[in-house]
């Protein structure tokens, strides 16, 4: 049994390794990279930059997924609490069919979705994107909360409803204090996804003004460049990830206990 175990445990230390290494390595050449060249001036460089305005970008990223979070957790929290507790005609159905959007690529949809935002009037906005990014995003962090909500005691809920509170009132006054942890894991992820994305602000904002940090940094690109330049670009993917690495690293101690949240009930 003991052979077993640490046999187990070596594989799974193996294999979080390899990933550990698949996914820092990228990080790992950009920093090396950035310091190339030019070292700390690479970054002085990319701060005071002619057309790259980091702090601006920064501003921009932070309007973007700032709104994004706080719809997605809004919508999030109300359905979860609607599907986990409220009984209504075609519960199940419209649970599953929006299970099934999962499967759905953002590519796939790309060219309606311009369509859409462009007929609507809202292209080149911060709402046109903001409201794509809340619909591609705001079911994964529904089923988080649903499962956490399905892990309250009905006890709870029936005492509630025996001293007379509403639907509402027991949501705001019983599910919402007591999912502390799992709300902070929700806005964590949803911010950090909007912070990252890439195609939608891509395809829905062209004024340069307006970009992100994840589009901001194509102001660093050139058709040719020299090893300076190089080096500025990759310090510029440096400072782009530095804020959403802070907030992963500032609230790991609520995703953890917010993912698990409802695992047991």
């Amino acid at each position: 049994m003991r052979k077993k175990r640490l046999a187990a445990t070596v594989i799974m230390y193996t294999v979080l390794g390899f990933l550990a290494v698949l996914w820092l390595y990228p990080i790992g050449v950009a920093i090396v990279k950035s310091f190339a060249v030019g070292g700390w001036g690479n970054y002085a460089s990319v701060l005071n930059h002619d057309q790259f305005n980091y702090w601006a970008a920064i501003g921009n990223s932070f309007l973007l997924a700032g709104g994004t979070t706080i719809v997605i957790v809004v919508i999030s929290c109300l359905a979860a609490y609607a599907f986990s507790r409220m009984k209504f005609f075609g519960q199940k159905f419209f649970y599953r069919a929006l299970l099934i959007c999962l499967a759905i690529p953002v590519a796939s949809v790309v060219t309606p979705l311009f369509s859409t935002i462009n007929g609507l009037g809202l292209r080149d906005t911060y709402i046109g994107v903001i409201i794509p990014l809340v619909a591609f995003n705001v079911v994964v962090m529904l089923m988080l909360m649903k499962s956490h909500f399905d892990g309250i005691p009905q006890e709870l809920v029936e005492a509630a409803t025996i001293d007379g509170t509403s639907a509402f009132g027991i949501f705001w006054r019983i599910f919402l204090p007591l999912s502390g942890p799992a709300i902070a894991t929700i806005s964590v992820l949803s911010f950090v996804y909007s912070w990252n994305e890439y195609l939608l602000p891509n395809l829905l904002i062209s004024s340069p003004e307006m970009y992100p940090v994840t589009q901001a940094v194509s102001l660093l690109q050139f058709e040719r460049m020299s090893q300076e330049q190089i080096g500025q670009l990759y310090a510029g993917l440096v400072l782009m990830t530095i804020p959403s690495v802070l907030v992963y690293l500032f609230s790991q101690r609520y995703l953890q206990s917010g993912i698990t949240a409802g695992a047991v009930k």
